[in-house]
């Protein structure tokens, strides 16, 4: 195994001190020691890109020159990196992952647990390579499905990150509030009837995630539950989160695009949709950091 970066620094960390992985829930921690490089080396049969959505071409280029016969497989949020790394890659693996994981340095993590991946070869279908790319990942302790169908197991997770902007985005003390929950059932709600607008099928390849209805249903009954607050331990956040802390470039907004644009296609209101993006813009327009908006000032009345 070899983990390739850019960032020469990056690479010599990983070099001198290996990768550590630690679960704030149980207090584990884990150190594997790769090599680490800046290039993929020539004769890779999978490389994992895990690259963020603006980068996937350069990267997708770069591991075609490296690397002609490797198959990327592609582990990121979002509808469109699949298409980006075909423009350049022979073979293309789709992979959604549900792992809540933070990285923290450029050689360390926090990650609960094992995650739940589904990986399938894009557009469709399957093979002997998705098989293989399955059992490997099954070998390194994932709960692995695979999809004949991956682009409706990416539009079900993007759905689930439409949610990640209010999670970031308000008070942790407003997260057990009738307008916090309602506000994220919205957003969920508003994406279904743009894709049931739009013939878009958004669901698990084998039916052990929740579908987009059940979602839905999970999320309205939070607060009698008495689980609407804040599960995770507090040393772990999203991405968006960590984003939003180091006044990096955001991605969160694409995800609600996907739907406005579709629903501006189809005649379908997404106000709900549209508020989380303005929020967002706000908060990188002004350096607001995470935890910044009420839940009503963020998605609106309950």
């Amino acid at each position: 195994m070899c983990l390739v970066s850019r960032d020469e620094s990056a690479v010599r960390r990983v070099r001198e001190a290996g990768v550590e992985v630690e679960d704030p829930r149980s207090g584990e921690r884990w150190c594997a020691r790769p090599d680490a490089a800046r290039e993929v080396p020539a004769r890779t049969a999978f490389a994992l890109l895990c690259v963020r959505g603006p980068d996937t071409d350069e990267a997708s280029a770069a591991l075609a020159r490296q690397s002609p016969s490797a198959r990327a497989v592609v582990v990121q949020n979002g509808i469109h990196g699949d298409a980006q790394a075909a423009r350049h890659v022979s073979r293309v693996l789709g992979a959604v992952i549900r792992h809540p994981c933070m990285r923290v340095a450029p050689n360390r993590v926090r990650a609960l647990g094992a995650g739940r991946i589904a990986i399938g070869a894009y557009p469709s279908g399957g093979g002997a390579d998705v098989e293989d790319a399955a059992a490997a990942l099954r070998a390194a302790g994932y709960d692995v499905g695979v999809s004949h169908r991956i682009a409706e197991d990416r539009w079900l997770k993007l759905c689930f990150n439409l949610m990640s902007t209010p999670n970031a985005l308000v008070r942790p003390a407003e997260h057990a509030t009738r307008a916090f929950t309602e506000g994220k059932v919205r957003l969920l709600e508003e994406a279904r009837a743009v894709l049931s607008a739009a013939g878009i099928a958004a669901r698990s390849c084998d039916g052990r995630d929740r579908s987009l209805d059940a979602e839905i249903e999970f999320q309205r009954g939070a607060l009698e539950r008495g689980d609407a607050g804040r599960a995770l331990p507090l040393a772990l956040y999203n991405s968006l989160w960590v984003g939003l802390a180091r006044g990096a470039p955001l991605e969160a907004d694409a995800h609600h695009q996907a739907i406005i644009e579709r629903g501006e296609r189809h005649g379908v209101a997404t106000p709900t949709n549209q508020r989380a993006v303005e929020g967002l813009a706000r908060a990188a327009r002004e350096g607001l950091g995470p935890e910044s908006f009420s839940a009503e000032e963020l998605l609106g009345r309950a």
